[in-house]
């Protein structure tokens, strides 16, 4: 499959990363780039992608957007579309949006940038002119590089709040638990280290295990044990509450 990502943004590198690690042909992924300039040639240099300046779509299988939404619609309405199935990664269009102008199947992907690493999380909502046969070219593509889930027009706002946002509510709870280690003593990387890993375990638990969160909760913190202590004080303080208004707060946006 020949791949056109039209855009070098932080997304398009964190896909063309994960894919490359995946496995697929350096060769078969071609980058281009509105501004063109520094920012293409980095990106191609550092994953062996290739590039062109003035890119012609007919010659490829995927077309992926990846550049920023307000540029989209034009970009699609000013090319001669053939056989191509087109992915946007743009926030705020719609398939059906692409379709209208295009005639194509398009598909709104909304990956997260662990796809770098092929741990993302990817919500797939499918245009109107999308086949079983395309839908599965499409789902295999994004499985490369960690999960998927469907979305439609109904949930993406509360995808994209929850996966797309979320990493940066994590990162968040990170910077306030590192200090604790650094002022006990640890350096900060390996403070960082040492968060993270324990997050890790945690997220592979609750990816294994069926049990509620609460039971979860249950087997790590004994009653007045330390753990169930610092879970009393995140409850005292409203932790529930404050990430529920965060989610919402992201998937409003997202939804206008």
């Amino acid at each position: 499959m020949k791949l056109l990502i039209v855009g070098a943004g932080a997304m398009s590198e964190a896909l063309v990363q994960g894919w490359v690690a995946s496995g697929f042909a350096r060769e078969d992924i071609t980058m281009t780039n509105r501004s063109g300039g520094i920012r293409l040639t980095e990106v191609a240099a550092r994953h062996g992608v290739q590039t062109v300046e003035q890119e012609d779509v007919s010659l490829y299988d995927l077309v992926m957007l990846g550049m920023q939404p307000d540029g989209v619609l034009d970009y699609v309405a000013n090319q001669q579309w053939t056989n191509q199935t087109i992915v946007s990664i743009a926030a705020h269009i719609t398939p059906y949006e692409i379709e209208q102008l295009a005639k194509r199947p398009t598909v709104a992907a909304m990956p997260n940038t662990p796809v770098a690493h092929r741990l993302g999380m990817t919500g797939l909502w499918f245009g109107s002119r999308v086949n079983e046969e395309i839908r599965s070219v499409v789902e295999a593509l994004f499985g490369r590089v960690g999960e998927i889930a469907e979305a439609n027009e109904s949930t993406m706002p509360a995808f994209m709040a929850a996966a797309g946002c979320s990493p940066a509510f994590f990162y968040e709870v990170v910077a306030g638990m590192v200090p604790v280690l650094t002022d006990a003593g640890f350096e900060e990387g390996n403070a960082r280290r040492i968060v993270a890993q324990a997050m890790k375990g945690s997220a592979e638990i609750l990816m294994r295990s069926d049990a509620s969160t609460d039971r979860l909760i249950a087997d790590v913190a004994a009653p007045g044990g330390p753990t169930d202590r610092g879970v009393q004080v995140l409850r005292e303080r409203h932790l529930f509450d404050t990430m529920q208004a965060a989610l919402r707060e992201s998937s409003r946006e997202a939804d206008e």
